[in-house]
């Protein structure tokens, strides 16, 4: 146990470290006349972890909803990876709004004799994307805090706790908490990707963005399993266990796909230039590698690895699938901003760039640790009890 908690120190003082070049890195970009930060692509990774981290509590509410068993041991980890990035969700969105307003966001400036609606101004802009952030972190912070209540409770206050009233409060909030993820995720995808591209309007992509999210936060779950296995042994993690969630996973890449092909579809058959244009640039020349990868490791190899039930049974195997699922995700929120901004840009073609994308994954890994560190990392109330 000592070596397990050395090693989980010095990978900590990393964390901390990465991230602190992070936050040099981008200072020094921002008063240096020189070097300017790549904000689309720092916006890239933002979007990528603020999704997957958002789904965290989601997967507990949809488990909650449905009465699942097999999820439990998730529950408390999944709930706190959502919190850890609550703070950066904040910073984060400032800094875009503040320094890529004029590339990301270019669609404000328009000429003064144009007439725009008063929901496409800036002060609109910050006010929904900011108020979605905030109402949906502090859904789940109150859902996190009911669930924590109970297993923090000791000694005579443990006594007048009523765990059928908590359960039956977390099953209401279920439905609340998702709503809020899936408005908040709206207005993130209408403001981030769909009005960059001008004359397209498509009720289905919003669908598609935070289902995409749902579909890699699922499969980032899988972490939890490699990490506690490391920890603790993983006793609570059993076939079962990682079955049911590559189960799980295997619908939602189905699901991923539908939402996917809905909105290339309805582009391509229509036709219209100011759509198919930025499609293209996806799909050939100098971003086609990135789009059949992206296709690839988000729905070619989730589903043929997942015909086969050993495969769900792995958690070797399970995280192998993880990875390429996050993998095409990111790559899907890249292909969302950067064909439209660029050409032929190149991902972390400079050392600025590098290490923004790091320190926002190492800030956002080492909160988990703190918050693991500092609360019961099991529901064990939870998991003492049948549905």
């Amino acid at each position: 146990m000592g070596l397990r908690s050395q090693r989980g120190g010095i990978v900590f003082n990393l964390l901390i470290a990465i991230f602190l070049i992070g936050v040099a890195s981008l200072v020094f970009a921002v008063t240096n006349a020189d070097v300017q930060p790549d904000f689309p692509l720092f916006t890239v990774s933002f979007l990528f972890l603020l999704g997957i981290s958002q789904v965290g509590v989601v997967f507990t509410a949809l488990l909650r909803i449905v009465e699942s068993d097999w999820g439990k041991p998730w529950y408390r980890l999944a709930e706190l990876s959502t919190l850890a990035y609550f703070p950066f969700a904040i910073v984060g969105f400032l800094l875009i709004v503040y320094f890529a307003r004029d590339d990301l966001f270019y669609w404000l400036n328009v000429s003064p004799d144009e007439h725009i609606s008063p929901w496409l101004d800036i002060n609109w802009l910050v006010i929904r994307n900011l108020g979605g952030l905030l109402l949906f972190y502090g859904l789940a912070a109150f859902y996190a805090r009911k669930s924590l209540r109970v297993d923090m409770a000791s000694g005579d206050a443990a006594l007048f706790i009523d765990q059928d009233e908590v359960e039956d409060q977390l099953y209401k909030l279920s439905p609340i908490v998702i709503i809020a993820f899936v408005a908040c995720n709206t207005f993130i995808a209408w403001d981030f990707a769909m009005m960059i591209i001008p004359h397209w309007h498509s009720s289905v992509f919003p669908i598609h963005y935070w289902f995409g999210n749902m579909f890699a936060g699922f499969a980032a779950v899988i972490a939890i399993t490699v990490v506690m296995r490391r920890v603790d042994g993983g006793a609570h993690f059993g076939p079962h266990q990682i079955k049911s969630l590559g189960m799980l996973v295997t619908a939602f890449t189905l699901l991923w796909l539908y939402f996917f092909w809905a909105q290339f579809f309805v582009i391509w058959f229509g036709n219209l230039p100011h759509e198919t244009e930025p499609l293209w640039r996806q799909m050939y020349g100098h971003y086609a590698p990135y789009f059949w990868t992206m296709i690839i490791g988000c729905f070619a190899l989730p589903l043929v690895a997942f015909v086969f039930a050993i495969v769900k049974r792995s958690v070797f195997a399970m995280s192998v699938i993880a990875i390429s699922i996050n993998l095409g995700i990111w790559i899907n929120k890249y292909l969302m901003i950067m064909p439209v901004m660029s050409p032929d840009n190149r991902p972390f073609d400079h050392w600025v760039d590098i290490a923004l994308a790091l320190g926002l994954l190492a800030g956002f890994l080492a909160t988990i640790i703190v918050l693991a560190r500092r609360f019961p990392v099991y529901s064990k109330w939870e998991m003492s009890r049948e549905s």
